[in-house]
């Protein structure tokens, strides 16, 4: 009599599809071997070009934007401070983690993990290229500096842009992986766009340098894309073969 434990089918999704484990762990091998590589960018950067707590050389190029920015503000002050309060750390991160349980629920496919893996990711990223480079934020992102907007008081270091990074992640994640699978470029303009608008309303509000929102864009486009492509790589059944499970397997 065939054992069960042992001829039990590979796991499968629901369309039937059988589990590989080789997709998923080649779709964490390509997350973490992409992350490996833009920490040591960001890095690389922060040493080389920004300098250790800023006054690198790009600094000059830093303060003429920053006090071109200060002196052309124009209407955007209001929708950039609604952006820096609603898609800060705290609320982006709740509403990443609610999307996901939301297209999970939906989807029921890993590419619901999106929003919270591009997301963590990115914010990883930004923690510890912070806490290496110590660099200070502009004097007007604390008001009432000169040039500072009332009511906004950004102190924590500066290299790279938080928002920037996290927020095109999360854009590229999603819009990128709607793209790959429909084959399709207008969700990358949409992405970065978006992405862009993000960028300039940090600039807006003078609570950054130019280099921390470039850097921020470039780190949050490379983990957005990689996000992308490894979620469209792998399904459930893929996690669940490399976990070793097996439906109806017994534990005795």
């Amino acid at each position: 009599m065939p054992d069960t434990a042992t001829t039990a089918p590979a796991p499968s999704d629901a369309t039937g599809r059988t589990g590989d484990p080789g997709r998923a762990f080649g779709a964490v091998a390509l997350l973490l071997g992409v992350a490996a590589i833009l920490f040591a960018a960001g890095i690389l950067v922060g040493f080389v070009v920004v300098g250790r707590h800023g006054g690198g050389p790009i600094q000059g190029w830093d303060d003429t934007v920053n006090r071109w920015y200060v002196a052309h503000r124009g209407p955007l002050v209001g929708i950039s401070k609604f952006i820096a309060t609603w898609l800060d750390a705290l609320p982006l991160g709740i509403l990443c983690v609610v999307l996901s349980i939301v297209l999970g629920w939906r989807w029921r496919t890993p590419r619901a993990l999106i929003p919270a893996v591009a997301y963590f990711g990115g914010e990883f990223q930004v923690f510890v290229i912070r806490a290496v480079i110590l660099r200070h934020r502009p004097p007007t992102a604390d008001y009432p500096a000169p040039g500072a907007v009332p009511g906004v008081h950004e102190t924590s270091y500066s290299f790279p842009s938080g928002h920037s990074v996290a927020v095109t992640a999360v854009l590229f994640g999603l819009l990128g992986c709607l793209a790959l699978t429909r084959h399709t470029w207008w969700p990358w303009v949409v992405a970065l766009v978006g992405s862009l608008f993000v960028v300039d309303t940090r600039l807006v509000l003078g609570v950054h340098w130019f280099s921390d929102v470039v850097l921020g864009l470039l780190l949050g486009i490379a983990w957005g894309v990689t996000v992308a492509v490894a979620a469209r790589r792998v399904e459930w059944a893929d996690c669940r073969a490399a976990l070793g499970w097996r439906p109806g397997r017994s534990s005795v």
